[in-house]
């Protein structure tokens, strides 16, 4: 069967109603040898990784080609760009895309820790300033 890593969450921070505030969740993932990650997408968050520990050059991200995968957040591993990373290496998801982890090695597993980024509220950002300019229209009248 397929072998599969294991994650943990740490944090999960909410926006809350502040329109600047970043929600955030941070966690961390073990691959064991030749385990996988299945592929995910991020939708409108951003996800950044850092490589803790692991053979070097054989843990694998492949990233979801947007040009070629027409819909969002979809996984096609004939176009994926592939990467092998080592000890210390991060990387970054961004909005709007795919990925896939891979640990190749055969004899040693890899930890990462991960954050999930999530988008600020825009509604409530707009909202607020327009608020903000209805009250300097106010005072300069």
């Amino acid at each position: 069967g397929k072998v599969v890593g294991m994650a943990a969450q740490a944090f999960n921070i909410p926006n809350g109603n502040k329109p600047a505030f970043v929600g955030y969740i941070m966690g961390n993932l073990t691959l064991p040898p030749k385990g996988i990650k299945d592929s995910e997408g991020v939708g409108m968050c951003a996800q950044v990784f850092t490589v803790v520990s692991c053979q070097p050059l054989a843990m694998e991200v492949a990233y979801s080609d947007p040009e070629h995968d027409l819909e969002e957040n979809t996984f096609n591993p004939e176009t994926a760009e592939r990467f092998l990373l080592q000890k210390g290496d991060m990387f970054r998801i961004p909005p709007g895309n795919s990925y896939r982890l891979c640990n190749h090695s055969k004899s040693d597993e890899a930890f990462l820790t991960w954050t999930i980024v999530r988008p600020a509220n825009v509604s409530l950002i707009k909202e607020q300033l327009k608020q903000d300019e209805a009250s300097q229209t106010s005072t300069l009248s």
